[in-house]
Formats: structure tokens, sequence, C-alpha cells
């Protein structure tokens, strides 16, 4: 038996409210278009035909796909897809994914919605509590999107909510 939708929510939602997903451009490039732009690169054999010993990694190098990503989501059933889609593109590229262990962590993806107050609030606190135990912090989802020159997220790396296939090239380069 279907439930009944009180009116209050029906009016809010009737009232001509963009998704933000049909806001972003139309001419944003597609996965399929992003790794075409990559066939001019080539991959190089690292070392030598003389059997020489290659030289030492530096102990402070980083490997890009072994580190422990925490993921943290506020908001929406789509909002948790997408956090959901993100942890699964990481894991197959090889990262160790949590949703509990944040302090063991190198980096906080924060994946957030701006449906409630109090989310956008915990979002901004969890953002200050990383930057505060020097983690690094990628923001995703509609707040970054829809703030993108918000004080809170100055420095950040921000995955728009139409970027989310890229997470795994965000989090590369912000762990550079």
């Amino acid at each position: 038996m279907p439930v009944p939708v009180p009116t209050s929510i029906m009016t809010s939602c009737s009232q001509g409210l963009d998704d933000i997903e049909d806001i972003v451009k139309q001419d944003d490039l597609t996965p399929a278009d992003r790794m075409n732009n990559r066939k001019h690169v080539k991959r190089r054999v690292i070392g030598s035909k003389s059997g020489k010993q290659i030289e030492d990694v530096h102990a402070d190098s980083i490997i890009p796909g072994t580190q422990t990503i925490y993921i943290k989501t506020w908001g929406c059933t789509h909002n948790n897809s997408d956090s959901e889609y993100m942890a699964g593109q990481l894991g197959a590229y090889g990262y160790n994914v949590t949703t509990t262990d944040s302090l063991k962590a190198d980096l906080w993806l924060l994946n957030s919605c701006t449906v409630k107050n109090p989310a956008e609030d915990g979002f901004k606190n969890e953002i200050k509590k990383a930057s505060d135990l020097g983690k690094y912090v990628v923001v995703a989802g509609c707040v970054p999107q829809g703030q993108p020159k918000g004080e809170f997220i100055k420095g950040l790396s921000v995955i728009g909510v139409q970027q989310i296939d890229r997470v795994v090239e965000v989090v590369e380069e912000t762990l550079k």
C-alpha cells in the first residue's frame, strides 16, 4: 500500500528546483572520452640491459594504490550509491577502503549532500578534523559543487557529482 507524501514535501519539491546533475554542462567528457585523450601516453620500461642495479626508491616516495582511504557519506541514497561506486573504483585499483578507521587512513574522501543543514555542518566539521590530523582530503558531492568558492574547501581536491568516475585520478594527485 503506497505511503502518502506530506504536502509540505510535495510543495518544496515542486518549486522548480533543478537537480544539480542536470545543471552540469552537457559537453562534459565521458569516461571513454577521457581514456581516449590518454592514447598518446606510452609506457616506458625502467631498467638497464647491462644488468646494473637500479637506484633504490626513495623512502618517502608514494606508490599509488597502496594507501588506505577513509570514506564518509552524508545525505541522500544517491550519495550513498556514489560513495559505493567510488569505493569500488578505489578498491579495484588496489587502495584499502574503510568506513570505520579514519585515524589509520592516509586520505579522507568526504561525500556530502545539501539536502539537510546538519549534514552540511557535519561535513564541514569533518574537513576541519581531517585537517587538524594532517590527513589528505578529497571532497565530493553537491556541497562542494554547489559552493565552489566556499572558504571551507579552499586548497582541497574536489570531485563534482558528474566526475565520480575520476576518483582514482583525483586521489592519486592528492596523495602526491
